[in-house]
């Protein structure tokens, strides 16, 4: 009896411990990040994101005296703010170089996005490189 309770114990202890975010590849990390939005999971998305986008939101956020999190969760609250990736994709690529990672996305109508990932700890979606890569492209 008394090892059932032990037993027990160290299930409850960790079933508790929840998971901090991430995933297991760089793909699902943008999979999973996609999916909370869609669902209306901010709170597990910003679990998805990395340290240094939801440092991002921190820094912008503080214009609209918010915290990163609330500006996340109200920037992210419609999907449709998931911009190309509230469309359907499949993932054709995914190249990792270390803790980083870049995941080529193609979507129905054709077009494909890259997207990156970087691993600390789990997997997460880097958006805040995501970005940075983008704006690249339009400069």
């Amino acid at each position: 009896m008394k090892h059932l309770i032990v037993l027990f114990g160290l299930l409850l202890l960790l079933s508790g411990c929840g998971n901090s975010g991430g995933s297991d590849s760089p793909a699902n990390s943008i999979k999973d990040f996609v999916k909370s939005v869609k669902e209306g999971s901010t709170e597990k998305a910003w679990t998805f994101l990395s340290a240094e986008s939801q440092k991002q939101f921190e820094t912008t956020a503080k214009t609209r005296n918010l915290s990163g999190k609330e500006a996340f969760d109200k920037d992210f609250k419609n999907p449709k703010s998931l911009g190309n990736l509230n469309e359907d994709f499949e993932v054709i690529d995914e190249k990792k170089d270390g803790d980083n990672a870049m995941v080529t996305l193609k979507f129905k109508s054709g077009k494909t996005l890259e997207v990156y990932s970087i691993k600390e700890g789990a997997w997460k979606y880097d958006l805040a490189r995501t970005n940075k890569e983008m704006m690249k492209l339009v400069e």
